[in-house]
C-alpha cells in the first residue's frame, strides 16, 4: 500500500501550515528527568484553536512481529501531562511558549526515545508537529562524490595515468551536528592519495555536504576497467565502504538478447525474468510477471537491478517499456544509485501504457561516477493486472570526434536550484521540442510552456505559479522536456 498512501502524504505535506513549531529539550541521564519546551508561531492571517500535545515515543524496540519484520517503532510511553492536552487559540501572527517536565522510565531505552509535540483542532486536523530527541546521535553515511582532473585528457573521466581531485559528500542521519572531521583510507597498488583535505563543516540532521577533499594519483599501469576500493573515516565511528571504476570505458547498454550478465533481480515475489513474448527489439525483454498467465502477483516489491557502469559527462539513460498497471495503487519506478546505497527517484509509472514508449532521463548530475540503475515494481495485496516489460536499456559510450557528427544527440535538461524556493531555472540543448511542461505529484498537468518562449532561448525560468497564475504549494513537481523521439524528466522539490 505504500506508493498509494505515498501520493496522499506528498499532497497532504504540499498544503502550508498555519503553524511553526520550535522545540528544545534538556535532559539529565543520571536522574533520568528533563524538561522540554515548545514555542509555536501562528504565521497565518488567522487564529488558530486546537489543544496542543506533548508526547514521548520509543523506537527500535525488538520485537518479532512477521514478514522479516524485527522492531517496532514510535510507540507512545506517555502523555505529558495527559491525553486531553492544553486547550490553545493563537492569534494570527502571535506566539505561545508552553514547557512541561517529564521522567523517562528505567526499562525504556532513552537513546531511542523522543518527544513530539502537535496541535491539534476539534475535527482532528493536525496543524504542525515537531519532535525532539532526547539524547543526541550522529550518524553520518557516504553520499557520492564529485571530481575534477587536475591532469588528464580533461573528458571528466577517471581514467589511468591521470590525477583527480576528488570531493567526497556525506550525509548527517543522526538528531546531533556532525563537525568531523573525516579522514580516507586506501591500500590500494594502483592509486596513490598526495593529499587529504577535511573540510570544515557543521552537518545538522538530515543534511548532506563535502566532508574532505583528497588528491588521488592513478598509475599508468592500472588496468581498466579497474575498481579502487577505498574506505570513508568520518571519525564519529562510522565507516563507509567505497568502490569508485576507473576505466576508458564508459556507459551501458543491452538489448537483452545475450542473457542475465549486466543483471540482477531481487525482492518479494520477484517475478523478473527474461521472455520472448513481448520485445521492442529484437526477440527478448525483461518482464515482471508470471510467464504463461500474464499477470503479476500480488504484494510485489521486485527490483530489476543493472550492474555498475560509469557515467559518461551530459549524456542521458535510456530505455523502451510499456506496462500495465492497477490505477493509483501499484507503481513502478526507475532509480539511481551513485554507489551510495541511497536510491533515488527518477520517474514512476502507473495504469497503462500498451505500445513500447521510449522514455530519456538526464544523468548530468553524475559526470564521471560510478552508479546503477533500478527497476523496482511495487503491488497491493489485490487486484493484478499484465506487468512491466523493459527493453533497449542504454546509456552512452564516450564517442570519437567522428562519431560525434554522425550520432543524434540526446537531448538534455538541467534544473537549478533544487529544492527551489521561489524561481526554477531550466536550461535545455535544443529547441526542436513537442513540449515543455510540469506536472505536480499526482500527474496533473500545472503548467505548459509556449513554443515561441522555448525557441527565444534556451535558458526558461518557472516562478511557481500554475497555467491560470495561481501560486502552487509546496512539493514535489515533475519537469518534462519532449521532442518528436525523445523524452527528458527533471524531478524537482519547491520549499518555500
Amino acid at each position: 500500500m505504500y506508493p498509494h498512501y505515498r501520493h496522499h502524504l506528498t499532497t497532504r505535506a504540499a498544503i502550508s501550515s498555519p503553524l511553526e513549531i520550535t522545540l528544545t529539550c534538556s535532559y539529565d541521564s543520571v536522574s533520568n528527568t528533563g524538561s522540554v519546551t515548545a514555542i509555536a508561531e501562528n504565521t497565518s492571517g488567522s487564529a488558530v484553536s486546537g489543544n496542543l500535545h506533548f508526547a514521548i515515543i520509543e523506537n527500535n524496540i525488538p520485537y518479532s512481529w512477521g514478514g522479516g519484520l524485527t522492531t517496532v517503532e514510535h510507540v507512545l510511553r506517555e502523555m505529558l501531562p495527559n491525553a486531553t492536552g492544553e486547550t490553545v487559540s493563537i492569534p494570527a501572527g502571535d506566539t505561545i511558549v508552553r514547557s512541561r517536565n517529564f521522567t523517562i522510565d528505567g526499562a525504556w531505552n532513552e537513546y531511542n526515545c523522543e518527544i513530539v509535540t502537535f496541535v491539534q483542532g476539534s475535527s482532528h486536523e493536525i496543524y504542525q508537529g515537531a519532535l525532539i530527541t532526547l539524547i543526541e546521535t550522529i550518524n553520518m553515511d557516504y553520499y557520492g562524490l564529485t571530481f575534477t582532473e587536475l591532469s588528464g585528457n580533461g573528458n571528466s573521466i577517471a581514467e589511468p595515468d591521470e590525477t583527480i581531485l576528488m570531493y567526497i559528500n556525506g550525509k548527517n542521519n543522526g538528531t546531533g551536528s556532525y563537525t568531523g572531521p573525516a579522514t580516507v583510507y586506501s591500500s590500494d597498488p594502483y592509486v596513490t592519495i598526495n593529499a587529504i583535505n577535511p573540510q570544515t563543516v557543521s552537518i545538522g540532521p538530515g543534511e548532506l555536504d563535502t566532508v574532505l577533499s583528497i588528491d588521488a594519483v592513478i598509475s599508468a599501469t592500472c588496468p581498466s576497467p579497474y575498481t579502487w576500493n577505498f574506505q570513508v573515516d568520518f571519525g564519529t565511528g562510522d565507516t563507509n565502504d567505497i568502490s569508485f571504476i576507473i576505466s576508458y570505458a564508459t556507459g551501458l547498454s543491452d538489448n537483452m538478447e545475450s542473457g542475465e550478465g549486466l543483471w540482477t533481480h531481487t525482492g518479494s515475489n520477484d517475478n523478473w525474468h527474461l521472455t520472448e513474448h513481448k520485445s521492442n527489439s529484437p526477440t527478448h525483454s525483461w518482464y515482471c510477471g508470471l510467464e504463461g498467465s500474464w499477470l503479476y502477483t500480488d504484494r510485489n516489491d521486485a527490483s530489476l537491478i543493472s550492474s555498475y557502469f560509469v557515467v559518461t559527462p551530459d549524456s542521458a539513460l535510456s530505455f523502451y517499456h510499456q506496462y500495465a498497471l492497477e490505477a493509483n495503487y501499484d507503481y513502478t519506478y526507475v532509480e539511481i544509485d551513485n554507489n551510495c546505497g541511497w536510491w533515488q527517484i527518477l520517474d514512476e509509472y502507473n495504469g497503462i501504457q500498451s505500445a513500447w514508449s521510449q522514455e530519456v532521463y538526464s544523468l548530468s548530475n553524475y559526470p564521471g561516477q560510478t552508479a546503477r540503475i533500478r527497476f523496482r515494481f511495487v503491488s497491493d495485496q489485490n487486484t493484478t493486472a499484465e506487468g512491466w516489460y523493459i527493453d533497449d536499456v542504454a546509456i552512452p559510450n564516450i564517442l570519437g570526434v567522428d562519431e560525434h557528427k554522425n550520432m543524434v544527440q540526446p537531448i538534455s535538461l538541467r534544473v537549478s536550484p533544487n529544492p527551489f524556493s521561489h524561481s526554477l531555472n531550466m536550461t535545455l540543448n535544443t529547441s526542436d521540442l513537442t513540449s515543455l511542461k510540469i506536472y505536480d505529484a499526482t500527474g496533473r498537468l500545472i503548467k505548459q510552456f509556449d513554443q515561441r518562449v522555448i525557441k527565444q532561448s534556451n535558458n526558461i525560468s518557472w516562478d511557481a505559479l500554475d497555467q491560470n497564475g495561481n501560486k502552487v504549494p509546496n512539493g514535489i513537481y515533475f519537469v518534462r522536456l519532449q521532442t518528436d523521439d525523445q523524452t527528458v524528466t527533471e524531478k524537482v522539490l519547491l520549499i518555500e
